[in-house]
């Protein structure tokens, strides 16, 4: 089979990349940088999307044959509308820089582009192929803590029914000649992702239907979750045999991927196979030139929005603590010290009534290029310290592992005149803010130390000390 054919029915798909590309450039262009760090969760980002490529060319779409092939305007202008809201969707996003939200929405830009050009038949014969690119999205840190904690149910569960002699504290296991630690290397999410993307591919290839489509990529899901669970568990068998002296303790990671393509290529190799008819030369997917004028207007109108609101940002004064009588100390004063961005300015205080500890780190976004609401790691130390509860919103209960020392937390996020408890809530509430032109943020973090082991005496502490100050 030639190529001719091939890229008689690939170009109008190709082109509609091109124009997403062109529309939503500065997503795409920091995409493409993250691509080409080949950090741990991104490793398979450039290698997806090139296979998307790939795959367009050398197995592209077959010719729409449903009910939904039709070529008239009205379809295509319905394409054009979806357009204009994802393009103005995207913009949002853009200007308070949620980059995550900002990737999702180019798939779909791309499926929209494609029912404008192409009508809805040509689009949703795109929809495996997005499917695929989707996986190359940088989603995946999202999904390490919930991973880490399915881990730690799953093999503290595992390890308390075989008998094992071993502490068991949140995350970290402790054996009689050390600790193991469930941390976010342990969470599977290289398993996951690269399962998940052999998965789309296969179903690509064979042209599975949507059922094909939902048995394989929930068998991909399972399986690399199970791998994932049955080399920790393996990890503590050996670590408790060897007394922790086994190499394979150290080089937990490529024993992992040895776990992996064990399970793995065998699920492959059982997998349906079905062979695609030869491809005749013509193309089914008819371009509308008429319709490129939604192209035109989203190009500009993205564009525009994005320059016009940002014009309007000012520079706010640094956020102060008022109602209390604080008295400034060093990091090394707190009960528990947390890891804050060096790029946020951070002052700590205490106030001697209640004894309650306060940390304000804050930062005014000075560019575009800048997140109003910069990326937070985690703020707790998990090798030392491990969540007991969470008795509410935005307070948590802090353990120092090995220990009875307990430190109550509360966090509180100032996003210019807007405030929440949590970081999600923050992130979206740069929407608001940004509009108002005002775009500082600050993180403002209280703690108590427990006196008793329920903790409700710091809890009532920090209560009380939020009543009377103005945050």
């Amino acid at each position: 089979m030639t190529l001719v054919p091939r890229l008689s029915r690939a170009w109008p798909f190709l082109l509609a990349t091109l124009a997403s590309v062109v529309i939503f450039y500065p997503s795409w262009a920091r995409l493409a940088e993250i691509w080409l760090k080949w950090e741990q969760t991104m490793s398979h980002g450039l290698p997806t999307a090139i296979a998307y490529l790939a795959l367009l060319i050398v197995h592209p779409p077959l010719d729409s044959s449903s009910r939904w092939s039709e070529k008239g305007l009205c379809s295509r202008l319905v394409g054009g509308i979806l357009l204009i809201l994802v393009t103005s969707a995207w913009a949002a996003l853009e200007l308070v820089r949620i980059d995550t939200l900002a990737y999702l929405t180019l798939p779909v830009s791309l499926f929209a582009i494609a029912w404008t050009l192409l009508g809805l038949g040509g689009a949703l014969k795109l929809i495996p192929y997005l499917l695929l690119l989707s996986l190359s999205l940088p989603i995946w840190a999202d999904l390490i803590p919930i991973l880490v904690n399915v881990a730690t149910v799953v093999v503290g569960g595992a390890v308390s029914a075989m008998g094992i002699t071993a502490l068991i504290e949140g995350s970290n296991i402790t054996l009689a000649y050390g600790r193991l630690v469930i941390a976010d290397g342990c969470s599977g999410i290289g398993f996951l992702a690269i399962a998940m993307v052999l998965g789309a591919f296969t179903a690509i290839l064979n042209d599975y239907r949507w059922r094909g489509w939902a048995m394989i990529m929930s068998c991909s899901i399972v399986l690399a979750l199970v791998i994932n669970w049955v080399r920790i568990i393996a990890l503590v068998l050996i670590a408790d045999w060897t007394n922790m002296e086994s190499s394979l303790v150290r080089e937990h990671e490529m024993f992992g991927w040895i776990v992996f393509a064990a399970f793995i290529l065998p699920a492959l190799a059982l997998a349906p196979v079905r062979r695609r008819k030869t491809l005749q030369f013509g193309n089914d997917h008819v371009i509308s030139y008429s319709a490129s004028g939604f192209i035109l207007f989203a190009l500009v109108a993205g564009s525009g929005a994005v320059f016009m609101v940002q014009s309007r940002e000012i520079e706010e004064s640094p956020l102060s603590i008022t109602g209390a009588d604080l008295r400034e100390i060093s990091a090394p004063a707190l009960p528990l010290s947390l890891q804050v961005p060096d790029q946020l300015e951070q002052r700590f205080f205490m106030e001697e009534g209640t004894e309650v500890y306060v940390s304000l780190a804050q930062i005014q976004r000075h560019s575009p290029e800048e997140k109003i609401v910069p990326y937070l790691p985690p703020l707790v130390d998990r090798d030392m310290w491990f969540r007991e509860a969470t008795p509410a919103p935005g307070k948590e209960i802090w353990r120092r592992i090995s220990t009875p020392q307990r430190v109550v937390v509360s966090h509180i996020y100032a996003i210019g005149a807007y405030r929440t408890d949590t970081y999600v809530k923050a992130k979206l509430l740069q929407l608001p803010a940004i509009y108002s032109g005002r775009t500082r943020f600050a993180l403002i973090s209280l703690q108590a130390a427990c006196k008793t082991s329920t903790c409700e005496e710091a809890l009532d502490r920090i209560a009380a000390f939020e009543a009377k100050t103005d945050i």
